[in-house]
């Protein structure tokens, strides 16, 4: 069998003949694919579905590069376009940033990152024509496959193609991305992801941010849960950036997130997850993500406003007030109007079916003392008493 090391060059190939464009761009993320490469080797695939996901991740990374790149030479504009108060949601996963992230796209002040453009970044084509475009019909056609194939887990996290996404997908294209530690088990990768400067990743997933927006004079509203760990070279990219942090019990969201990755990892391969060790390497990842996160708010409070899950289920609108007061933002009457009408279409009892079993708290609670104890974070076992 073929090492994954030396199948950096037919990844590549792969890619170019998916998309027809053979620009890669700079060489700088070569580093991070060989370590992630040597990683896979040190730690096999377990059989042909393992093997055939990692290889998707890969390419799919590569294949978004070459998109961009292709985008970049075609528009050479995008570099002047401006990217200036970025509004960023951030938080532990599964602490309410999506539902938080999709009732403020709402408001037509802001332009967001649809899930249609992560995986293939181009200007943005008007709205009128995505359904006849071939990435948006593909994408579309993937969410229903998976839907129908697992719709357990589309319950508990699923985001349509025309809707506001992450960016992890765009961010994995610099090979320096918690996409990989959280897609593959190769823990020689996340040692190393750990310890890298995410900062030139930033700074690339800004360009894309130029690129996707060329022309579009809306402000960014943008929201990605591993922003936690890379705080710092957030901001370092984006130093007016105006931070939403989201809050909740570390016991709770964690086990959601068990569930949720765990059953994605089955899914796609050969043999059941080891769930001690993926809890061990989530556990310890979001419990650093939370002190970086807490040290940067301290730096920085004005960059930052907190909000708790329970919050977000109680008073959505509250919380709207909240967030643009905190950063001068104005709400006009037709976005407090779509506000409502999404909280009336999405209430807490819709966004909730997702049923998880319990970790162990003493496997998570203890990594996380000094966050729980400045939030005031009840325990899911006690939060109604």
């Amino acid at each position: 069998m073929t090492r994954w090391k030396d199948r950096f060059d037919a990844l590549h190939e792969g890619a170019t003949i998916a998309t027809g464009y053979d620009d890669f761009g700079d060489t700088a993320y070569h580093e991070g694919m060989r370590v992630l490469l040597d990683a896979i080797d040190e730690n096999p695939p377990a059989g042909p579905a393992t093997e055939a996901s990692a290889t998707g991740v890969i390419t799919g990374a590569l294949t978004g590069r070459l998109v961009t790149q292709a985008g970049w030479t075609a528009n050479p504009a995008y570099a002047a376009e401006p990217i200036e108060r970025p509004l960023i949601v951030i938080g532990l996963p599964r602490t309410g940033t999506t539902a938080l992230h999709q009732l403020l796209s709402m408001d037509p002040q802001f332009q967001g990152f649809e899930r249609w453009l992560t995986g293939n970044p181009m200007v943005r084509p008007p709205r009128a024509e995505w359904d006849a475009h071939p990435a948006y019909r593909a994408s579309v056609a993937r969410i229903a496959a998976m839907r129908a194939m697992a719709p357990k887990i589309m319950a508990a996290h699923s985001t349509e193609a025309g809707e506001v996404d992450e960016c992890l997908m765009p961010m994995a294209q610099s090979f320096v991305c918690n996409w990989f530690a959280s897609n593959i088990d190769a823990p020689a990768y996340d040692a190393w992801f750990r310890a890298a400067d995410e900062i030139p990743s930033f700074l690339r997933y800004k360009e894309v941010l130029k690129l996707v927006g060329l022309g579009d004079r809306r402000g960014w509203l943008l929201k990605n849960p591993s922003h936690v760990f890379g705080i710092d070279a957030l901001l370092a990219a984006f130093p007016d950036a105006c931070i939403v942090q989201t809050h909740r019990h570390p016991a709770a969201s964690i086990a959601s997130l068990m569930s949720l990755l765990g059953g994605i990892r089955d899914l796609m391969t050969d043999t059941p997850v080891d769930r001690d060790r993926l809890l061990a390497r989530e556990a310890s990842f979001w419990a650093e993500g939370a002190r970086r996160s807490m040290a940067a708010a301290d730096r920085a409070p004005d960059r930052f406003i907190h909000i708790r899950q329970e919050d977000i289920r109680n008073d959505p609108m509250d919380v709207v007030r909240r967030i643009y007061g905190k950063f001068g933002l104005p709400l006009s009457p037709d976005a407090e109007t779509r506000f409502r009408g999404w909280a009336a279409a999405n209430p807490p009892e819709a966004r909730s079916t997702h049923r998880y079993t319990p970790v162990e708290s003493s496997a998570v609670t203890p990594l996380f003392t000094d966050y729980i104890a400045r939030f005031d974070l009840k325990h899911p076992a006690t939060a109604g008493a």
